[in-house]
């Protein structure tokens, strides 16, 4: 055990300690670097594409080239005419483009246009007349699904269902944290879920886990653990610098085979690039404890508020370093929180014991994040481009709740990324090569290892009084049932460092107009990606002893002599690689003007995702044969052993084919009224936190011991019949809170792990989407009604193998000890992947995008969602279920991201004396939660209806109830001062009214204040004022 003089705990891992100039200097290498090395162009997900035909009065020209040159920059892009007029460019940056035709005699026509991310604009040219035709908005320079400079494009034949975030929106919308995800939620399906210690996105009835984040192309799927982006998951910061995002888009449904490892929603981003002018821009935002709401439930609890101080600030500046060649940018962005942690307890009738370690304590939080970029035009067909970031943050968190402060834990994180693309411009094709690296870790380690933990339990009587059994009479002790933890104290126990690193080699393909029964723009490519995961977790490593908090005569009479202590054995790290390899084709064909049909296929492979090359240990195997040769017994017939053992040869999935088809039908040829529609089947990945349970858990021996004043044996459980079973204790001493005292009777327990056991012909859980739906113009308002639907297989989940039967006795089996294996607990588990989730949508959108002429703009997506599943009801990737054997004998219920309706509404307006208002309103039915005690459970389960509560709505106007209610707002008022310089003073008001959304409630059927809140969700009401000076 550690003493005062050594503060780093047993097995913690020795981690530098975060320092701000040790930032700083890794930061300004990595953008020294940057600047010294010149690169890229953009991925396929980070890119736009321009299309039309080039006509002379109502004859096709063929024969013309087409030059689209972006305006802020010089860089061109030619495209040939084909023989029936059509052109094609691809791989465009988004932003506004000055695009020129020229006809083989010499005539030109000319226009300028402005393309978002993602999106197909179209755009037709006549040589012959004066401009572009297509079809114009009402009151608007519209073209196609493009629109003129200073306007964002409506997309319209299109089957994706997808919302583009404009950096207009991403500027001037109300938010506290600076991180671009928390506009996510303006598209529909999708949730953004803030809590005081990370930030979390789920879409389409499934988990975080589900979505998939790519910028300027990368993949940054979180690979180890949960939160499906890396660096988010634990976090309270930001996984990327707003500053450095132009836009960024968001698809709900039916993205295309370009797209990987995601069975719910793709977000992609562009990241900004510098211009033939020096841009720059420098803010700085502040919120004062006094400008924060205290929340409902601990004002009700009569506690103090726990109030936080935010500071955020940082700075842009991109700019020319040769004209119309080569251009440079780089952010930074710097967060400062302190937020006050309260400890307080819910059984106030031990007050007086706690009261030194109640009250409230400082956890301060801060992050760093740096970016950098070169945008090199080579030649007209040539374009290189390089960035880089770097992101370091540490929060200290841990000491709330029945927590003192003493069990406070330093979390770190640190993200590296480098991103070299190459986009060439070939007479008849384009092709992007790309090569990025990704470094994402996250260390999670002990402040105060020089104290052992304590924990205070209220102990069950274990057979309750009953007249018809003499021996129920007075309190029966059984250490291991326990009530509840009243409050724990002193150093923790865990401590874990996990990290993933990727390098991907990537190569897209596009011939963008292949003329047969119509235009093909045919997409190709290949990703060959190394990976690696390194996973250290030291759980259980400081000793932690547990107390009697009632001081019962029966067990040790005093709340100074403990009951028991644990402490885990050191177990060696994971260091993992994995080697990737992705293929696709798609074939977007334009049939006639008015229908497209968007064709695909995708195949992924990973060769070590689920310990492929792991060895079951020979006493695994020998102690699952011992137990299946018992007389009378044998395993349920959902698990067979040859199915889970593994000589290190696990045969890696190589079925992982998705095709994916989509169509749009412009029903009158003006691009106003479109159907769409389309389906496809994603396969997503599972997190090696998941399998790396195979490999640690085994042998990560959790000794226990049990201390009685006398030494006498006491109750710890039953065994298959019933009767109580009973173990050694030790004599209390003094001396047992010593090192001296206790390490030698840790090193003479022999402890035990837990064995899991993953599948062999492990597959992939998988996503089939469908979608039907109508776009429609109506003046400069876009407008959709779509249908949705998917159902995902294949869900990972741990069930226990050795169970009596097949329907119950989970926790009555014969276990690894009675067959003569007691360095194995009671409980194997197994994979099973039997867990699915059905989905079923309908999403209406409206859309009237700001423009500077007339200041305004509005947008609304509603959902109505119906989302249910079966199995384990953990969301995480080291989901359990401990109440049923297998997840058909579950029962189907809602799924915990089951919103039923929900409505987010957005919009700025421009006022008189350059002042801005802009604000964002959510409205939603609220998530389900679980009924205990319900009269309607179903037979063969635990007496709960899984997520069948409903949260009590409100009102939000008069005839209008929500269970969910924010409104957010920002004022800005801008000062133009000379030489084109910007000062705006910006205040923000989030959840101004202070509605009180509950995320907890009290879940007891028979309980008075059953449905009542018992914890909420964040924000309450809070104002932020800032400054931001731009030129």
């Amino acid at each position: 055990m550690p003493t005062p003089a050594d503060p780093i705990r047993r097995g913690e891992l020795r981690m530098n300690p975060f320092t701000t100039r040790k930032a700083a200097l890794a930061a300004a290498s990595a953008i020294a670097i940057t600047l010294a090395v010149v690169g890229g162009a953009q991925a396929q997900n980070a890119t736009t594409t321009l299309r039309g035909a080039v006509f002379d009065g109502q004859t096709a020209e063929a024969g013309a080239t087409v030059v689209a040159t972006e305006v802020s920059t010089g860089y061109a892009t030619r495209s040939r005419v084909g023989t029936d007029g059509r052109y094609v460019l691809s791989g465009l940056r988004p932003g506004t483009y000055r695009v020129q035709v020229t006809s083989a005699d010499g005539q030109t026509a000319e226009e300028t246009v402005t393309l978002s991310l993602g999106q197909v604009g179209t755009l037709n040219l006549d040589v012959g007349a004066t401009g572009a035709t297509g079809a114009v908005t009402e009151g608007a320079t519209e073209l196609g699904d493009i629109v003129v400079t200073g306007r964002r494009v409506f997309e319209v034949r299109t089957p994706e269902v997808a919302t583009n975030v404009t950096q207009q929106q991403i500027n001037n919308l109300p938010q506290i944290s600076r991180n671009f995800l928390n506009f996510a939620a303006l598209a529909p399906g999708l949730r953004v879920t803030e809590d005081d210690t990370e930030r979390t996105i789920s879409a389409g009835g499934q988990t975080a886990q589900a979505i998939n984040v790519f910028i300027d192309g990368q993949n940054r799927k979180s690979l180890i653990n949960d939160g499906g982006v890396a660096g988010q998951d634990d976090s309270r910061g930001t996984p990327f610098p707003q500053g450095a995002v132009q836009e960024f888009r968001v698809i709900s449904q039916n993205f295309k085979a370009e797209y990987e490892q995601a069975g719910s929603a793709i977000i992609t981003a562009v990241t900004r690039s510098g211009t033939n002018e020096f841009h720059g821009d420098a803010f700085i935002f502040y919120q004062d404890p006094d400008w924060v709401e205290q929340d409902e439930v601990s004002r009700r609890r009569g506690a103090e508020k726990a109030p936080v101080r935010r500071l955020q600030y940082g700075a842009s500046l991109g700019g020319p370093i040769i004209q119309d060649r080569l251009h440079f940018f780089g952010a930074y962005e710097r967060k400062d929180e302190d937020r006050v942690a309260q400890s307080f307890l819910n059984r106030t009738e031990y007050s007086d014991f706690f009261a030194g370690d109640l009250g409230a304590v400082s956890t301060p939080y801060e992050q760093d994040v740096f970016f950098g970029k070169l945008s090199w035009q080579i030649d007209d067909r040539q374009r290189l481009e390089l960035s880089t970031e770097y992101k370091t943050e540490e929060d200290i968190r841990g000491a709330s709740g029945q927590n003192a402060p003493s069990r406070a834990a330093r979390n770190n994180g640190e993200t590296q990324a480098f991103n070299l693309r190459h986009q060439f411009q070939g007479q008849h094709f384009l092709n992007e090569f790309s090569i990025d690296y990704l470094k994402s870790s996250y260390e999670q380690s002990v402040i105060n290892g020089g104290d052992y933990g304590r924990q205070y339990v209220i102990f069950n009587d274990n057979l309750p009084d009953s007249p018809s059994n003499p021996a129920s009479a007075g309190f029966q002790y059984n250490v291991n049932n326990r009530n509840s933890t009243v409050f724990t104290a002193g150093g923790r126990a865990d401590a874990q460092f996990l990290e993933q690193k990727s390098t991907t080699i990537r190569n897209d393909l596009t011939i963008p107009d292949l003329e047969w029964m119509g235009t093909h723009t045919i997409k190709m490519g290949a990703k060959y990606s190394m990976q690696n995961y390194f996973v250290q977790k030291d759980f259980g490593r400081n000793p932690t002893f547990t107390y009697d908090i009632d001081a019962r005569p029966e067990i040790n009479g005093s709340r100074e002599i403990p009951v028991a202590v644990d402490l885990g054995v050191a177990v060696p790290p994971a260091d993992v690689d994995n080697n990737v390899i992705g293929l696709y084709i798609q074939d977007d064909w334009q049939i006639t003007d008015k229908l497209e049909i968007n064709l695909g296929i995708r195949w992924d492979y990973e060769d070590n995702a689920v310990n492929n090359d792991y060895r079951t240990p020979d006493s695994i195997r020998d102690m699952l044969a011992a137990i299946q040769n018992l007389p009378g017994y044998d395993f349920p017939s959902y698990f067979n052993p040859n199915d889970y053992i593994s000589d290190g040869d696990r045969k890696a999935f190589k079925g992982a084919f998705q095709p994916r088809f989509g169509f749009s039908y412009d029903v009158f040829g003006d691009e106003r009224t479109v159907v769409f529609g389309g389906a496809g089947r994603y396969y997503d990945r599972i997190g090696f936190n998941f399998a790396f349970d195979e490999r640690f858990k085994p042998f990560q021996f959790n000794k226990t011991i049990y201390f009685t004043r006398d030494g006498s044996p006491i109750q710890t459980g039953t065994d298959g019949s019933g009767n109580p079973t009973f173990t050694n204790t030790v004599a209390w001493n003094a001396s047992y809170l010593t090192p001296a005292g206790l390490d030698p009777l840790l090193a003479a327990s022999p402890g035990s792990g837990e064995v899991f056991l993953v599948k062999n012909d492990f597959e992939p859980p998988r996503t089939d989407q469908f979608n039907l739906g109508v776009r429609q113009k109506f003046g400069a308002w876009q407008t959709a009604l779509t249908l949705a639907a998917g159902r995902t297989k294949g869900e990972s989940a741990w069930y226990i193998a050795n169970a009596l039967n097949e329907t119950g006795g989970r926790f009555s089996g014969p276990n690894p000890t009675s067959v003569g294996f007691p360095q194995f607990r009671n409980a194997i588990f197994f994979q099973n992947t039997d867990k699915e989730r059905e989905y079923k949508a309908i999403y209406i959108t409206a859309d009237k995008p700001y423009n500077a002429e007339d200041r305004w703009g509005f947008n609304v997506a509603y959902t109505y969602m119906d989302a249910t599943q079966n199995g384990s009801r953990d969301n995480g990737y080291g989901a359990f279920d401990f109440d049923y054997n297998v997840p058909a004998l579950s029962p189907k219920y809602r799924s915990s991201t089951d919103e039923r309706h929900r409505i987010v509404a957005s919009g700025t307006l421009g006022l008189p004396a350059d002042f801005l208002l802009s604000g964002i309103v959510t409205l939603g039915s609220g998530l389900p939660y679980n009924i205990n005690d319900c009269p309607d459970a179903p037979a063969g389960g635990p007496n709960i209806c899984w997520n069948a509560g409903n949260p009590e709505k409100r009102a939000f106007l008069p005839g209008l109830n929500f269970a969910y209610r924010q409104v957010d707002l920002r004022l800005t008022k801008g000062f133009d001062v000379f030489g084109g310089q910007r000062v705006e003073f910006i205040a923000d008001a989030i959840n101004i009214f202070n509605f009180t959304n509950y995320k907890s409630f009290d879940t007891g059927f028979n309980n008075p204040r059953y449905g009542a809140g018992t914890e909420v969700f964040l924000p309450t009401r809070s104002f932020q004022v800032g400054l931001r000076y731009s030129f």
